[in-house]
Formats: structure tokens, C-alpha cells, sequence
């Protein structure tokens, strides 16, 4: 058994690493917001390019009297970019998250 001293001890040692986990570790609303704001903005985000292009498309066919093809054309083109740029944000955050993973398997080994 550890005499009261070195129990003592423990305990501060226990206490000093509880506070510092605390510390490194987000706190979960954070995170949770954090993701509700990155979803919002990608879905925003197709939404405003999907609206755009069809509004594009939408004016070509009134001033070149195309009829529905060129807004469909410009319909699909913004959804289209819309998604590839949910792909680019998605790739982004895996290539940061690879690279945090990196670090920290390098500060272990």
C-alpha cells in the first residue's frame, strides 16, 4: 500500500492529467456546431450553385429563344458544381485529418 504521501502525490499527478486532457480535447457542443456549420454551408452551397445555374440557363433561353435546353444544360452544370465543390471541401478536411493523424502516430513513435 502507498503511504499518504505518495498517495497524495498520485492523486495530483491524476488531477494534473484530467485538467490536461481537458485542455487538448474539444468540448463536444463545440464539435457538434462545428458540423452543423460546415453541413449548413455545403448544402447552402449547392443550393446558391444549382439556383445560379439555372438562372443562367434560364436568361440564355429568353435571349436566344433556346426553349428549356440550355436552362436544363445550366441546371445540371450547377448541380454538378456544386457537388464537385462538396468533393473538394470533403477531400480537404480528409487530407487534414491524414495529416493530424500523421502527427500525432509522430509524437507517439
Amino acid at each position: 500500500m502507498p503511504d499518504p504521501v505518495e498517495r497524495k502525490d498520485l492523486d495530483d499527478l491524476g488531477a494534473r492529467l484530467e485538467a490536461a486532457k481537458a485542455r487538448h480535447l474539444p468540448e463536444p457542443r463545440a464539435v457538434a456546431a462545428s458540423a452543423l456549420a460546415k453541413g449548413t454551408r455545403h448544402a447552402v452551397e449547392i443550393a446558391a450553385n444549382t439556383i445560379v445555374g439555372a438562372a443562367i440557363g434560364f436568361m440564355l433561353d429568353r435571349w436566344l429563344g433556346t426553349g428549356p435546353w440550355l436552362f436544363l444544360l445550366f441546371l445540371m452544370l450547377g448541380i454538378a458544381a456544386g457537388f464537385w465543390n462538396l468533393m473538394r471541401a470533403v477531400n480537404a478536411e480528409a487530407a487534414a485529418l491524414r495529416k493530424e493523424a500523421a502527427a500525432d502516430d509522430g509524437d507517439k513513435g
